[in-house]
């Protein structure tokens, strides 16, 4: 309730003060902030809520349906999703955000050459400001096509635009798990959690690294932390059906 207080405050503000162009842009844009808030939340109904208010007050913002394609590829409305990267493309097409998306959308739905397509169109956009993304989808979508090379010499890149990024580490960190490189793996699964204290997948994950190294109680407490940050996700089911596991060796011994 006091996130809808303040929004109205500052709503009636800006009427109070400004032209009507100033008036709806403003108005949009704290909209799309609170979206952006919920969809990192997982809160689908309140993201879109607040999404379409924002297409309401700039039907021709680019971005406003380039974040309703993001909130229905989170609720896998995948064809939704699409057509709201595609208009957003319509109105900018140069707008690598939503090329970006697409090939996201297009590596979900493992059409990986159309996804390269894609992440590469993206990147040829000079004022692109968040290249690492499209560099780091890029190296997943190849490795995918089963080229680590290329792969990780991708994520590297993205790396060195912006060494904080949670997303390459962790894709990094799959690829090293895959090929048995445990140190490797436990390393970029790390990093992945100290830049990103939500990423839960990667909590995971180290959590398998440390099964596979005999460390049984950091696998244990990595597994407990899934349960409890995120109950309801995918991935502390994943983390109960391990802790399931553990529970089941130590009776067996």
């Amino acid at each position: 309730m006091k996130r809808f207080f303040v929004l109205g405050v500052l709503l009636l503000m800006i009427a109070a003060c400004g032209p009507s162009t100033t008036y709806h842009e403003q108005a949009s844009g704290m909209h799309k902030e609170l979206a952006y808030v919920y969809l990192k939340d997982g809160r689908y109904p309140e993201a879109l809520r607040e999404a379409l208010l924002a297409k309401n007050e700039r039907p021709k913002d680019p971005e406003v349906y380039n974040l309703l394609g993001l909130i229905y590829m989170g609720r896998k409305e995948y064809g939704k999703a699409e057509s709201q990267f595609q208009e957003a493309l319509r109105l900018d097409p140069k707008y690598s955000e939503a090329l970006n998306n697409l090939g996201a959308l297009a590596l979900l739905k493992g059409d990986y050459d159309r996804a390269i397509r894609y992440f590469e169109e993206a990147l040829k956009n000079p004022l692109y400001l968040n290249p690492f993304m499209a560099l780091t989808n890029l190296g997943w979508a190849w490795h995918k096509k089963g080229n680590d090379e290329k792969a990780l010499a991708y994520l590297e890149q993205a790396l060195k635009l912006n060494p904080r990024y949670a997303k390459a580490y962790y894709y990094a960190g799959l690829i090293a798990f895959g090929q048995g490189r445990w140190d490797e793996a436990k390393l970029n699964f790390r990093r992945a959690v100290r830049f990103d204290h939500s990423d839960m997948a990667s909590r995971y994950w180290l959590g398998e690294v440390y099964f596979r190294l005999g460390e049984i109680e950091k696998a244990r407490r990595l597994w407990e932390s899934v349960t409890q940050l995120a109950p309801e996700s995918e991935w502390a089911l994943k983390a109960e059906e391990k802790l399931l596991l553990l529970e089941n060796l130590s009776s067996d011994t």
